[in-house]
This record gives C-alpha cells, structure tokens and sequence, in this order.
C-alpha cells in the first residue's frame, strides 16, 4: 500500500511520487500518510518554495481566508493542546530535546466558555517540564509574558522582572485626576503647622502611600505622577505665601528703623 502526493518537476508540471506505508497503520493509527524526505509538499501552489507551502486565492470572506487550521478532539472536562512544535534533537541522547511550541490551550467546557489560552512555551534538554514565557487568555483579554503566577484584577498585561523601553505615555480619562485645580483660588491648602504635625505623626506626606502599601499593591505611576505634580503644586503655594510674609517683615523693618 502506498500514499500517492503531487509533488512539481522543473517544468511545473506535477509527477506522483509514492512512499510506503505499514499495512498495520490503518489498524493502529500510527503512520496513515507519509511524504518522502526529498522535495516540498505544496497546497495550492504547484511550485512550493518551502517544504510546506500553502497558498489560496484572494477573497473577502474572512472565515474563507483561514489557511490551516489544527484542532484536537476533546472531552468534557478534558484539555487540549493543538500546536506547532520547532525542535532541535539529540541523536546520542533523544531524552535531551529542546523545543519551542505555540498552540491553543482548550480546557473545560467550551459551551461553559471556560478560559481558552494562546501560549508559546519552551522546554530545554536539561529541563524536566516546558515553561511558557508568552500567553494570552482568550475572555478576558490578559496577557502575561514570563512565568507569571499572581494576576491582579484590572490589569490586562503581567509581565515577569520589568520593562525596558523609551518612552511610556499614560491617559488621564478624568480631568479630576489631574491636579491644576490646586491653584484655583478655593483650593483648602493645608496650613504649614497643620502639615507639619501629620509628617510627625505619619512619616509620610498627605494622600502618599506609605513602604508598606507600596510593597503590598504596587505603584500607579499615572497617580504617582498626579500626586507628585500636586505636591509640586503646593509646595509652590507655600513658598510664594512665604515670600509674601517674608517681604512684609522686611517692610515692617524698614518701617521700624
């Protein structure tokens, strides 16, 4: 029994090559269709410039532009895996593998709309399980690039030891969130005294978190950056109300000599 493939000659004309195949496949599952190792398998295409290529033809239906598709059947309360594997072997030692996969993690009931995840994971030759270092929950729109554990509610992008980058830009969606409202003329500055008693007692300034709050649920930088402009803000009310009182003194000096 053999399995029958189109494979292109020079010409661009297609030839069938032959490859065989175990009787017992059938019965076993194993081996159904195998292509010989020489030339490159194309669909669609008759002159393939990869050892799989895949080509169809244009069209404005999106479900109609899906090119492969991989899919696992799967139980109740079961999970899935469908991926694509790049592997790098050890003839001498094949338990040495290292490998990358990008797939779909199925879990669950997909009527109860369980979490489905897209993830690329790695597994090195020394490593005894593989670790996902990019994912993406399919519900609720989190990603988490690294091995991250912990997911705080509200954020949608976890990632493991920091970010490097050259600029960040943060949306402020209520002007009350910014602090330009401290020069309107209302404004309840807190009194010089006043705040000098809170630092004594809090060891902090006013509406600032403290090591420990930080320490336990992290920093906002767009509220950071708000809070230390207010700062900012007040701190300039107090020295132009110190300058103001300081040139009265000088007045009342003048005044006095």
């Amino acid at each position: 029994m053999a399995v029958q493939a189109q494979r292109p000659t020079t010409s661009g004309k297609p030839k069938v090559v032959t490859a065989p195949v175990d009787a017992n496949a059938a019965a076993t599952g194993d081996k159904q269709n195998i292509f010989p190792e020489a030339g490159f398998v194309g669909i669609g295409i008759l002159n393939p410039g990869a050892p799989i290529e895949i080509k169809k033809a244009a069209g404005n239906t999106r479900n109609k532009n899906i090119l492969l598709k991989l899919s696992n059947e799967w139980a109740s309360g079961g999970q899935n895996e469908p991926s694509i594997m790049f592997s790098n072997g050890d003839v001498s030692n094949p338990k040495n593998l290292s490998y990358w996969t990008i797939g779909a993690r199925v879990s669950g009931d997909e009527v109860l709309k369980t979490p489905q995840t897209f993830k690329i994971s790695h597994k090195a030759g020394s490593d005894a399980i593989e670790k996902e270092f990019f994912s993406i929950d399919s519900y609720e729109g989190r990603v988490k690039i690294g091995d991250v554990n912990t997911q705080v509610d509200g954020y949608k992008l976890y990632v493991e030891q920091g970010i490097l980058t050259e600029k960040v830009k943060v949306a402020v969606k209520n002007s009350k969130d910014w602090y330009d409202h401290v020069f309107n003329k209302d404004y309840p500055l807190m009194p010089l005294n006043v705040l000098d008693e809170y630092i004594k007692i809090n060891k902090h300034l006013p509406g600032i978190q403290t090591t420990a709050e930080v320490m336990k649920d992290g920093l906002d930088l767009g509220q950071m950056n708000a809070l230390l402009l207010k700062k900012v803000e007040e701190l300039t009310l107090y020295t132009i109300q110190l300058k103001k009182e300081l040139d009265e003194t000088k007045e009342l000096i003048k005044k006095k000599k």
